[in-house]
């Protein structure tokens, strides 16, 4: 996957913007999503704004179709949701070399306004979800 990122070709209207930055990466606002057929289902979130940093996610409705996080008007708050349709929801993917070890964190579900073009990390409160559900069940 290295090499795919160093020709990385993108436009302003491909970027999204993180205005909290990621929980422990608050300085890198600026992403865009990657998708390769080759690692469907899949994507990449990368950093576009000067370091190397990227996230493996997944909609986390493919593996856990009952998925139904418990987020406040509050925690979206910035993202100018209007319209449902608009959303994506992701769980960032720790990935393993042994693929049965990778998981998901369904405990801080990212969401992206696609029309807006923002995005935020959203840390689930008394949540019965973890950080580390496993992707392969």
């Amino acid at each position: 996957m290295e090499k795919v990122y160093e020709n990385l070709v993108f436009s302003q209207d491909d970027v999204i913007t993180f205005e909290d930055g990621v929980p422990g990466f608050e300085k890198n606002k600026k992403f865009v999503i990657i998708r390769n057929e080759n690692y469907a289902p899949f994507e990449w979130l990368v950093c576009v704004d000067g370091t190397k940093l990227r996230f493996a996610m997944l909609n986390p409705m493919l593996v856990y179709p009952d998925y139904a996080p418990n987020i406040s008007r509050a925690q979206v708050e910035g993202l100018n949701l209007q319209n449902s349709e608009d959303i994506l929801m992701y769980s960032f993917v720790t990935v393993s070399e042994n693929p049965s070890e990778s998981t998901l964190n369904l405990m801080a579900p990212v969401l992206i306004n696609t029309k807006e073009k923002t995005g935020r990390q959203i840390i689930l409160e008394n949540s019965q979800y973890s950080t580390r559900e496993p992707v392969m069940r």
